[in-house]
């Protein structure tokens, strides 16, 4: 195995994992993660892009499919525009996956997660399950378990359903600033969340009494609490 490849062998689950996206001709796909085909092959006709990182396997895939992107998902991803997301997730990237849904426009993501991660998206106290649980809505669909890949992973995953959900739109535009300074970054959003001057952002931002510490962390170090906090004080 190299890559983290565990490849899905029960085609149930991959087809009605499909299924729950209502695809059609016009709509633009992608799919993360190929590998030989297993979820690819239920996919309807539609304008899809397969990404997939291992160059066998891409190399394979071409012979099938038209568009076939060799690279990383989550770098190529940034620059795509679909209205659906497919993935048997590889398992190191599930939590950059998620975060980049967060920048994203689209109208369901299927994907395939480790059962654990899920879990803490849903009770755990940090700052992806804070973003995850403002800005998505993911339901559990299927409990997969792990003898259903191969080779065997060592966890369970799930079949998850992912929308997007309209959030705080201030901390929305400070998500998509996440190497900027966290009192930069609320300036920022001000301005373009609110259609306020430099100085008026500058002000509000100023109102809001929000501790120094954080307000010269980067955004992406902001912890649950921080986050939790801004919310309280930018809700509109």
């Amino acid at each position: 195995m190299k890559l983290d490849q565990h490849f899905l062998i029960d085609d149930n689950v991959a087809k009605s994992a499909v299924a729950l996206c209502d695809i059609k001709k016009e709509d633009d796909v992608v799919e993360i993660g190929p590998g030989h085909g297993e979820l690819t092959k239920f996919i309807p006709d539609c304008r899809l892009v397969l990404i997939e990182k291992d160059g066998d396997l891409a190399r394979n895939l071409k012979k099938k499919y038209e568009r076939i992107i060799q690279g990383e998902g989550i770098d190529e991803i940034k620059y795509i525009k679909f209205d659906f997301l497919i993935s048997s997730v590889p398992y190191s990237i599930s939590e950059p996956l998620i975060r980049q849904l967060f920048l994203h426009d689209f109208k369901k993501a299927v994907l395939i997660l480790p059962a654990n991660f899920v879990e803490n998206l849903e009770a755990k106290e940090s700052s992806l399950s804070f973003l995850a649980n403002e800005f998505l809505g993911i339901r559990k669909v299927e409990f997969v378990e792990r003898a259903k890949f191969d080779p065997k992973p060592r966890v369970d995953s799930y079949v998850v359903e992912i929308i997007k959900k309209k959030g705080n739109k201030i901390l929305e535009e400070i998500c998509m600033q996440k190497d900027k300074k966290v009192k930069n970054a609320l300036r920022e959003a001000v301005v373009r969340a609110e259609n306020k001057t430099k100085n008026q952002a500058r002000e509000i931002v100023d109102k809001w009494n929000i501790n120094e510490s954080t307000l010269t962390k980067n955004v992406k170090m902001l912890s649950y609490h921080e986050l939790t906090y801004i919310k309280e004080v930018t809700k509109q």
